[in-house]
């Protein structure tokens, strides 16, 4: 009995080492500073790559339980569209559109039209999920929190038209884990919360395969697939249409 308590013990120990090491490896660094957490946040997700060598990226979201995908198409920093299956979005930046609409459930045609101002910067947000917004903007160190038991550096944004995106960057990994979006600014100060668990590489750069984020039913998960980058769009893509105008 006595023989096999002393074999136990070495593998206790090696273990109790192991559990230390991985503690240790989780815990953030208290004094990096918010630049050098956006720094190793763009290695990580993109390599070698220069911030000018990214100008566009473009994806295919599966989201909600849709099998007809939602093409977005970014322009770096704040050009957006969106071809959905009821018509074409566009934001240019400041304004936001139908620049196309299917007909409706009657048939009857449906022209351009402009979207609500007050919907206008949950654009910017859509851009932010698609591309990281502290990349484009100022962010503010909100400090440190666990992220499923991990260490993840906070960082919040505030973007132009008055949303804002607070950013959970595994401290490890510097990869953004977690997200938290407040679509209305500090008129509904409600939070959406959605969560990258894996990340796919794709030409040598590091981009989420989709989130999760509570659905009717509960969590659900929606995925990016087809990302590419560099498509090279055309700004006339991104414009209001001129009888709107």
């Amino acid at each position: 009995m006595s023989g096999i308590k002393a074999r136990w013990k070495p593998a206790l120990f090696l273990l109790g080492c192991m559990m230390a090491t991985n503690a240790m490896a989780q815990t953030a660094d208290t004094t990096i500073t918010k630049e050098e957490i956006v720094d190793k946040a763009w290695t990580a997700m993109f390599g070698g790559l220069k911030n000018a060598d990214i100008k566009s990226v473009y994806a295919e979201g599966y989201f909600h339980g849709s099998t007809v995908p939602s093409r977005m198409t970014v322009k770096r920093p704040n050009l957006f569209r969106n071809d959905v299956r009821s018509g074409i979005l566009v934001f240019d930046g400041q304004r936001a559109a139908w620049a196309k609409r299917e007909p409706d459930k009657e048939g009857k045609p449906r022209g351009p039209e402009m979207i609500d101002p007050a919907q206008w910067r949950h654009f910017e947000v859509d851009i932010a999920l698609l591309f990281p917004a502290f990349f484009e903007f100022p962010a503010e160190d909100r400090g440190i929190e666990k992220v499923t038991g991990v260490d993840a550096y906070r960082l919040f944004v505030r973007l132009p038209l008055g949303s804002s995106v607070t950013y959970f960057i595994d401290s490890a990994s510097f990869l953004v884990t977690r997200r938290l979006v407040c679509w209305d600014g500090d008129d509904n100060p409600e939070l959406w919360e959605n969560l990258i668990g894996d990340y796919t590489r794709i030409d040598g750069i590091l981009y989420p395969d989709g989130y999760s984020y509570e659905g009717r039913g509960g969590m659900e998960k929606g995925y990016y697939k087809n990302v590419r980058f560099n498509i090279d769009p055309a700004d006339e893509i991104f414009q209001i249409p001129q009888e709107l105008k």
